[in-house]
C-alpha cells in the first residue's frame, strides 16, 4: 500500500511539474512605463541579438545599420520581431522599400504572441494602408486597403509608421499624421472601401481586445510578384500619452 501511495504522490508531482514547465515556457516579462518614458530603441548598430535574423528566399538580416527584409517568393510575409513584450506603447519606425514591385506591403507587427496571434499595420509603395489581425491563425482584415496621400510612394521613399496602443484602443499614423480605419458596422462584416467606407464608418481609433500584449516587429509582404526588399531603422518605443490627438 505504501508503495502505491508513493507512486501516486510521484505521479501528482510529475503532473504539477509538467504544468509549471508549460506555464514557464509561455511566460514572459511585459515592459511597461510612464507616458513618454523610453521603453526600447533600435538603430541596428548594436543589440542585434534582440531581433530575429535568418537567411533564405525569405530573409531578415541586419545590413549597413538597417534591418533588411527580402521576400523572394510570391504571397509571403516574413517578419522580424524584437525580444521584449509590450502591452501599452507608442511605437515608431522608419521604413524604406528598396527593390521589387510597388504592389507590396510593409510595416509593423505588434502585440505578436506567436506565429498565429498578432496585429499588422501595413502600407504599400503605391499609396495604400491596411490593418490586419490574426487570432489562433484566423486572419481578419480589420480595415481594408485605403489610399492615402500621406504615403510617400515608389521605391526608396521613406515613410515613418507609428502605432499607439492603450489597452484595447489603437491609433495609427503615417508620417506623423493620424489615419482613419474603415470599420464595418457588423462585427462579423467585411471592411469595404470604394471611395468611401461601405457598410461601416471611418474611425480614428480601433477598439479591439483580442490580444493584450506581445512583441513588436517589422514585416514585408509580396502578392503575385516576388522580389520585395524593405529596410527598417530607428525603432523607438515609448510609454503612450494618456490622450493623443
Amino acid at each position: 500500500m505504501r508503495n502505491v501511495i508513493m507512486l501516486l504522490a510521484l505521479a501528482a508531482v510529475l503532473v504539477v511539474l509538467t504544468r509549471l514547465s508549460d506555464l514557464a515556457a509561455d511566460w514572459h516579462y511585459v515592459v511597461s512605463a510612464a507616458p513618454g518614458q523610453v521603453l526600447y530603441t533600435a538603430t541596428f548598430d548594436d543589440m542585434l541579438a534582440d531581433w530575429e535574423q535568418y537567411e533564405g528566399r525569405l530573409s531578415a538580416q541586419v545590413e549597413n545599420s538597417t534591418l533588411r527584409i527580402a521576400v523572394n517568393a510570391p504571397d509571403s510575409l516574413p517578419f522580424s520581431a524584437a525580444s521584449p513584450h509590450f502591452n501599452d506603447f507608442d511605437l515608431r519606425v522608419l521604413a524604406r522599400p528598396v527593390a521589387g514591385p510597388v504592389d507590396n506591403g510593409y510595416g509593423v507587427l505588434f502585440r505578436a504572441r506567436d506565429l498565429l496571434n498578432y496585429y499588422l499595420f501595413l502600407v504599400s509603395s503605391d499609396g495604400y494602408y491596411q490593418v490586419l489581425r490574426s487570432v489562433d491563425g484566423e486572419q481578419k482584415e480589420i480595415s481594408t486597403w485605403i489610399p492615402s496621400p500621406l504615403i510617400k510612394q515608389g521605391l526608396n521613399a521613406e515613410n515613418w509608421l507609428r502605432v499607439v496602443a492603450r489597452g484595447n484602443s489603437f491609433q495609427f499614423y503615417i508620417n506623423d499624421e493620424p489615419v482613419e480605419l474603415c470599420i464595418p458596422d457588423d462585427p462579423a462584416g467585411v471592411s469595404t472601401y470604394v471611395n468611401e467606407c461601405i457598410g461601416g464608418q471611418m474611425l480614428p481609433v480601433l477598439v479591439d481586445n483580442s490580444i493584450a500584449d506581445g512583441r513588436i516587429g517589422v514585416i514585408a509582404r509580396t502578392f503575385d510578384e516576388p522580389g520585395v526588399v524593405v529596410e527598417f531603422d530607428n525603432v523607438l518605443v515609448v510609454g503612450p500619452a494618456s490622450d493623443d490627438g
